[in-house]
C-alpha cells in the first residue's frame, strides 16, 4: 500500500512523504485509465493525476502520481470515481445529537443484561441500541461531575492539567473538543447544566446556550436527626413528569425538538446534559414507585453487601460514608427504597430520550438520516450497593465508572455489541473523525480515540487498558471539596460529606488502571484495591494483599502499566512556540493578564423546574448553589 513510503513505490519510482501523506511517482506505459487503475488496484491511493512524459524515448508514455491521504483511503477500482489531486471531494459532515444525563451506571440498562430481566428499565434506550451500537465496556476519567466533564471535552486526564475539583473548570487558554468543532464550522447548540467551562471557555466553545435543568424530587423521606435523613431518599413529587412547566430536563429536550424542526444551521452538535438520576433519589409521580423493593427482590436482584473487610476506608460503617451519612442502622428494605426510585429516575431520563428521538424522526428534510446521536453519562451511582448512596470523588468502584455508551450512526452496525474497553473522550474525539476535523497531536495532545471501527461493527482494541482517577492530597483541593459541602451544614444533604471530606486523608488520592478482566485502584496514602474481574465481577473480594502468586502477578503487571501510562500522558508540550531571546527592553504588556475574568449578570443563574432565575438573591445558601445547579429544587 501507499500507507509506508518505504514500500509504496515500484523499483524505478521515487515518493515524497509526510506524516500524514504519502505522494509517489510512477510509470504508468498505456493510459490515463491505467493509472487510475495503477492507483485504486495496486496502492490504494486515494487520488491520481497524469502526464505525458515528452522526454521519455516513447511519447506516449504516461508518468503517473499516485496520493494517498491516510485519513480516507480509496476501496474502488471503479475508474469513474478517480479524481486528479489530493483534495478529492469528501462526504458531507455529518450533525451530532451529544445526549449526556448525569449520574447512570451502565448495569442499571436493560441492554446490559445484568439487571433482572422482565422490568423494562429502558424501553427507548433497548430500542435504540437495536438500531446502533452498545458499549459494554464505557469507563468515565473521574467519577464526579465537574472532573469528568473537563476530562471528557479536553481529551486530558485530570493529572494533566489538574481538574480536580467540582470548581476548576476549562479555562478558556485550554484547548477543547466543542471549541474545535465551532471553530471548524459546527454552531454548537446546548440545553442543560454546566460543569465543565468556565465563562470565557463557554463563550469561545458554545454557540447558544440554555440552562434547562432538573426536576423535584419531593420531601425528604427522613424527618431531621433520623436515621436515614442524609441517606438523600425523598418521597417524591405529585406534579406529572410529562409536565413541561415542572420539568427543566424535559423542557430541555422539548426546546431542543423544536429547534431541531425550525431549519437548524448544519452542520451542528447539539448537546443535552440533563439531571438525569443525580441524586435526591426522587422523581415525578408516575416514576417515584414505578419500582417497589419487593419486585426486585422477587425479580432476582442483589445489592452489594455492606462494610466488606478489607475495602477502602469510605465503604466502613466506622469511619466512611455510612457513618457521616448515618447509614449504618438502616434496613435493606431502605437500600432497595433508594435503589428502586433510582431505577425510576433511569426509567424517567429513558422516557424523556424517547421523545428526543421521535421529534428527531419527525425533524424535516430527512435530519435523521445524516446525523450521529450519542448517549452516555458522566458517572455513576451507588444506589444502595455496598450500603452507599451517591457518589465519592475518590471512588474507582465500576457502579461509578462504568457508564452506559449507546451510538446511532447513518450507514453504521446495528444491534452490535462493542466490548472493548473505551473512555468518555472517545465520543468527542469520534466526532472529530466523522466531522473531516483534522487536528494532529502536534497541534493538540489529547488522549481520546475515534470508536469509528466499532461504530462500524468491529471491536475496538480488546487488549486496551482505561483509567480514571479521583481524591484529594493538598489542602487547596481537599479543603475546596469540604467547603463547598460544609457550606450546608447543619441540615444540608452535602453537609456529612463535607465532614468525611475534611478528616485528615478524608479523600485521599487514587488513580486506577482496568482492562476487561481486572482492575488495579492504587492509593498511596490510602487502601488499595485489585480485582479479579473474572472470579469477581461485582467487585466484592479486594485481592491487593493476598498471598496468592497469581494475585501478586497481576498486581505487579497492572502496576506496571499504571507507571508506564503516567510516564507518559504527566505532561503536555504547549502548542506555543516563544523566543528564547529577551524582548527588547521595555516591553509593556497590553493588557493585564491577571485580570479577573468578567462575569456576566446571571453567573448564578439558578434552574429551578427548566428556568432560568438569575442572580441569587442573598437569602439563598450556597447549599441550595450545589442543589439547584443540579436542577433540585429545595422546597
Amino acid at each position: 500500500s501507499c500507507v509506508d513510503a518505504s514500500e509504496s513505490c515500484v523499483s524505478g519510482s521515487y515518493c515524497f512523504s509526510g506524516k500524514d501523506y504519502v505522494i509517489s511517482a510512477t510509470r504508468s506505459s498505456d493510459s490515463p485509465d491505467d493509472c487510475c487503475l495503477e492507483c485504486t488496484n495496486n496502492y490504494k491511493c486515494k487520488a491520481w493525476s497524469h502526464w505525458l512524459d515528452n522526454d521519455s524515448v516513447d511519447a506516449d508514455q504516461y508518468t503517473c502520481t499516485l496520493f494517498n491521504d491516510l485519513d480516507a483511503l480509496a476501496n474502488s477500482s471503479d475508474v469513474s470515481k478517480c479524481t486528479a489531486g489530493l483534495s478529492a471531494p469528501k462526504a458531507p459532515r455529518p450533525n451530532f445529537i451529544f445526549v449526556f444525563p448525569d449520574t447512570l451506571r451502565a448495569e442499571s440498562f436493560d441492554a446490559y443484561g445484568e439487571i433482572p430481566k422482565g422490568l423494562n428499565v429502558t424501553p427507548n434506550l433497548n430500542k435504540f441500541a437495536a438500531q446502533g451500537v452498545r458499549f459494554n465496556q464505557a469507563h468515565v476519567m473521574h467519577t464526579q461531575c465537574s472532573p469528568s466533564r473537563c476530562t471528557m471535552f479536553t481529551g486530558r486526564y485530570m493529572h494533566v492539567l489538574g481538574h480536580r475539583t467540582q470548581t476548576h473548570l476549562i479555562q478558556d487558554y485550554e484547548q477543547n473538543y466543542f471549541r474545535v468543532l465551532k471553530d471548524n464550522g459546527y454552531h454548537i447548540q446546548y440545553y442543560g447544566k454546566n460543569d465543565a467551562f468556565s465563562n470565557y471557555a463557554f463563550n469561545l466553545s458554545v454557540s447558544e446556550w440554555w440552562s434547562h435543568i432538573g426536576y423535584g424530587s419531593g420531601p425528604n423521606a427522613f424527618p431531621v436527626g433520623h436515621a436515614g435523613y442524609f441517606s438523600f431518599l425523598s418521597q417524591g413529587t405529585n406534579t406529572s413528569g410529562a409536565d413541561r412547566s415542572a420539568s427543566g430536563d424535559l423542557e430541555g429536550t422539548l426546546s431542543a425538538v423544536e429547534w431541531l424542526s425550525s431549519s437548524p444551521p448544519e452542520p451542528f452538535t447539539l448537546f443535552l446534559p440533563s439531571r438525569g438520576a443525580h441524586p435526591p433519589y426522587g422523581a415525578p409521580r408516575e416514576w417515584q414507585n414505578r419500582y417497589s423493593p419487593e419486585q426486585l427482590k422477587a425479580a432476582g436482584l442483589t445489592l452489594r453487601p455492606r462494610n466488606i473487610q478489607g475495602m477502602p476506608t469510605y465503604m466502613s460503617d466506622a469511619n466512611g460514608i455510612p457513618k457521616f451519612r448515618n447509614l449504618t442502622s438502616l434496613s435493606e428494605d431502605t437500600m432497595f427504597k433508594i435503589q428502586s426510585v433510582y431505577l425510576g429516575m433511569i426509567s424517567y431520563t429513558d422516557w424523556i430520550f424517547g421523545q428526543l428521538m421521535d421529534g428527531l424522526d419527525r425533524a424535516p428534510g430527512g435530519l435523521a438520516e445524516r446525523t450521529i446521536v450519542f448517549f452516555s453519562s458522566d458517572h455513576g451511582d451507588f444506589g444502595g450497593d455496598y450500603g452507599l448512596v451517591e457518589k465519592w470523588p475518590g471512588s474507582m468502584a465500576d457502579v461509578l465508572t462504568r457508564v452506559p455508551l449507546f451510538a446511532r450512526i447513518p450507514g453504521g452496525a446495528k444491534n452490535h455489541v462493542a466490548l472493548a474497553p473505551v473512555q468518555t473522550a472517545d465520543i468527542l474525539e469520534t466526532m472529530l473523525d466523522f466531522a473531516h476535523i483534522n487536528v494532529t497531536q502536534t497541534q493538540w495532545v489529547r488522549f481520546g480515540q475515534t470508536l469509528r471501527p466499532a461504530l462500524m461493527g468491529g471491536d475496538g482494541d480488546p487488549a486496551r487498558y482505561v483509567y480514571s482517577e479521583g481524591g484529594f492530597f493538598y489542602a487547596n483541593e481537599q479543603m475546596n471539596e469540604a467547603n463547598e459541602c460544609l457550606s450546608s451544614c447543619p441540615n444540608g444533604m452535602y453537609c456529612p460529606r463535607g465532614q468525611e471530606e475534611v478528616q485528615d486523608n478524608g479523600s485521599p488520592r487514587a488513580v486506577m488502571v482496568r482492562n476487561t478482566t481486572a482492575k488495579l485502584v492504587h492509593r498511596p496514602t490510602g487502601v488499595s484495591e485489585l480485582y479479579d474481574l473474572e472470579a469477581d465481577p461485582r467487585e466484592v473480594t479486594n485481592v491487593y494483599n493476598s498471598p496468592l502468586p497469581q494475585h501478586q502477578r497481576l498486581r505487579s503487571d497492572l502496576m506496571a502499566h499504571l507507571v508506564d501510562w503516567l510516564v507518559l500522558t504527566g505532561d503536555v508540550t504547549p502548542g506555543t512556540i516563544d523566543s528564547r531571546g529577551a524582548p527588547k527592553f521595555p516591553f509593556p504588556i497590553a493588557q493585564d493578564p491577571w485580570a479577573p475574568e468578567y462575569y456576566p449578570d446571571g453567573q448564578h443563574a439558578h434552574a429551578q423546574s427548566g428556568a432560568t432565575v438569575g442572580n441569587a438573591p442573598s437569602s439563598v445558601s450556597y447549599y441550595d448553589d450545589i442543589m439547584l445547579l443540579n436542577g433540585i429544587s429545595t422546597d
